[in-house]
């Protein structure tokens, strides 16, 4: 079978295979993503307020996988309520307590704001004291569990306690963690007893304060001209950041075409050319990126939070690697050598502004300080740091405008040139695939990261037939290794102890100051973070600090967009990630921040310190 047919059939087959949204089919949770659990503890007369009698709490949790999610009994805008029917054994109809939920954009149209139920939610049943026959309680939990990519109905039945059930030894509700909670919405100030617009959707829940110290002071900005100084360095270093691979194959691309001339003097025109359009387009877009992100009051990368964008970045990505396979050619951008272009200046630009968006989920040194002090200035403040930070970016290619007989440096075209591309188209469909999985949920890695291996080998495979026998034998078996390597580190692996604790508003605020609390702002669209958890956070490392130094390890995950925890990353006067904030024992308002790259040994010095 020709390469090409075999790229274009196994993309295919990719497509058929990827998770599709189902039928409204009313299933099970046990088959999806959840579970529940019921737990019973003992309320006192008076517990819940003057003249309030006695009885049972029945708390209900809902342990709904990663990535999941459930509307709310209020869930706002759009969203199906999710609805609990309690009935006692004699008949009578019990009160459910529904929790708020969590705030947070419809994953289907991120312009709605909706109220969720994440993993350990806890719903609350009242079986109050002088029933005739109270138990066995029957439950039933109707409700739209939820991905990022697909919604199915589920119902719940379960019955909880048998008839006789003594409940003299139950544990005390009232010295439960969640009991003032409880209470909030026994009295009506949850959103139980709220309307949508009683609920103040967009506002965070908890009005954080804090003044800050910074692990590396040094780093800080404290005004225009160190902002325009330090954005000029970090724009530089952002060329070799972790996420920079593709951005590399896109510069290496261009900068190779545009030096592809046989006459000197046509090769200098044209790489002096390209270069300018190639500035302007990164200049442009980090004018664009000053105006959003100090409009909205978003973070550094906010972009990557809005899944439609992700999609059309990996369709992009996409396009352009199956473009240099061959299968077709693209009208604006097209990074084939020697590949003609109506308008070489419109395809410099767009390339520019293209490179620039996928560096943007990179944060490097120096720029999470950069950020965290222009984003609070005012509108031409903000235009003139992130004009520095582009000029940072783009001095390569301004130093070749400057000079142009730099391109001299650049490799004549030769047979070479196809496997540099090849492996610049698999270096963009990697890419693709990775936004992909991020849009998709991190179940479709299964099947894109094996597919990429496949695609890889099927080309290694059918380049290598002209090669020895020798040489054959060694790419078919380092292909087959590979994939094996690939289906077992993207096969889910047996549930372990996990050292993080989830993020919640109302515990932490509660919590500050009366324990040594880690923060770790992260998100999926963010390569930096991934090197950190790669290399610093580990598993093992997380375990071990946090038996030896006595230390809460909380994951604030910033994949989509939250209010709350923008708001609590601006709190920390950080406007970027990777960020990381560590509390100490009565230091509920001086936590230390941790910006951008830091190694295991600099964390585990600041963490013997507390």
């Amino acid at each position: 079978m020709p390469i090409n047919k075999l790229f274009s059939a196994l993309l295919l087959s990719a497509l058929l295979l990827l998770p599709a949204r189902p039928a409204n089919a009313l299933m099970q949770p046990s088959s999806l993503a959840m579970k529940t659990s019921v737990a019973p503890f003992a309320v006192a007369p008076d517990a819940m307020g003057p003249g309030s009698s006695g009885g049972t709490l029945l708390a209900l949790t809902m342990h709904i996988d990663k990535d999941w999610y459930a509307y709310s009994n209020i869930p706002g805008e759009t969203g199906k309520p999710t609805r609990l029917t309690a009935t006692a054994a004699d008949g009578t109809a019990l009160t459910v307590f529904y929790p708020r939920g969590k705030k947070k954009p419809d994953s289907y149209d991120p312009t709605v704001t909706v109220f969720a139920y994440l993993d350990g939610t806890t719903l609350f049943v009242l079986v109050p004291d002088g029933l005739d026959a109270p138990f066995p309680v029957s439950l039933s939990l109707d409700l739209l569990l939820c991905h990022p990519t697909r919604c199915v109905p589920a119902r719940v039945e379960q019955s909880f306690g048998q008839a006789g059930l003594d409940t003299a030894g139950l544990p005390p509700a009232d010295a439960q963690p969640w009991w003032d909670d409880f209470l909030r919405m026994a009295h009506g100030k949850a959103q139980a007893q709220a309307t949508p617009d009683e609920s103040e959707a967009g506002e965070a829940i908890v009005n954080w304060q804090f003044t800050p110290t910074y692990f590396q002071p040094g780093l800080e900005v404290g005004g225009l001209l160190s902002a325009i100084l330090m954005g000029l360095l970090a724009g530089l270093i952002l060329n070799v950041m972790p996420c920079v691979l593709p951005v590399v194959s896109l510069k290496l691309s261009s900068l190779l075409g545009a030096g592809a001339e046989g006459d000197p003097q046509a090769r200098i025109r044209v790489f002096r050319q390209h270069n300018v359009f190639f500035v302007l387009g990164v200049l442009t877009f980090f004018l664009f990126l000053a105006a959003i992100l100090g409009a909205t009051g978003s973070a550094w990368g906010a972009l990557f939070q809005n899944r439609w964008l992700v999609v059309a970045m990996a369709a992009i990505m996409g396009a352009l690697a199956l473009s240099l396979f061959g299968l077709f050619h693209l009208p604006v951008i097209d990074l084939k050598f020697g590949a003609g272009h109506k308008d070489p200046r419109q395809q410099a630009f767009f390339t520019g502004m293209l490179t620039t968006l996928l560096a943007t989920p990179c944060s490097g040194p120096f720029l999470g300080g950069v950020l965290g002090w222009a984003l609070i200035q005012g509108p031409l403040v903000i235009a003139t740091v992130f004009f520095s930070i582009g000029l940072g970016m783009a001095s390569p290619y301004i130093l070749l405008i400057i000079s142009p007989g730099l391109s001299r440096f650049l490799p004549r075209s030769g047979p070479w040139i196809e496997y540099v591309e090849k492996a610049i188209a698999f270096f963009l469909l990697g890419t693709a695939f990775y936004l992909a999985g991020i849009a998709l949920g991190g179940a479709s890695l299964r099947i894109l990261a094996p597919l990429w291996v496949i695609l890889f080998g099927g080309w290694l495979w059918g380049r290598s037939r002209t090669a020895g026998q020798g040489v054959q034998l060694l790419l078919r078996v380092g292909v087959l290794v590979l994939l094996a390597a690939t289906v077992y580190w993207t096969t889910p692996k047996r549930a372990e102890a996990d050292p993080w604790e989830p993020f919640d508003p109302a515990a932490l605020n509660r919590d500050l100051g009366g324990g040594n609390i880690l923060l770790d702002f992260t998100a999926d669209w963010c390569p930096t973070c991934k090197v950190l958890e790669a290399t610093v956070l580990t598993r093992a490392n997380v375990t071990a600090w946090k038996e030896r130094y006595n230390v809460r390890f909380i994951k604030v995950d910033m994949t989509e967009r939250d209010p709350e925890t923008e708001a609590l990353l601006a709190a920390l006067g950080s406007r970027s990630l990777p960020t990381a904030a560590v509390f100490r024992v009565n230091g509920r308002e001086t936590p230390v921040v941790i910006r951008d790259l830091y190694t295991a040994d600099q964390l585990e010095k600041l963490l013997k310190s507390l």
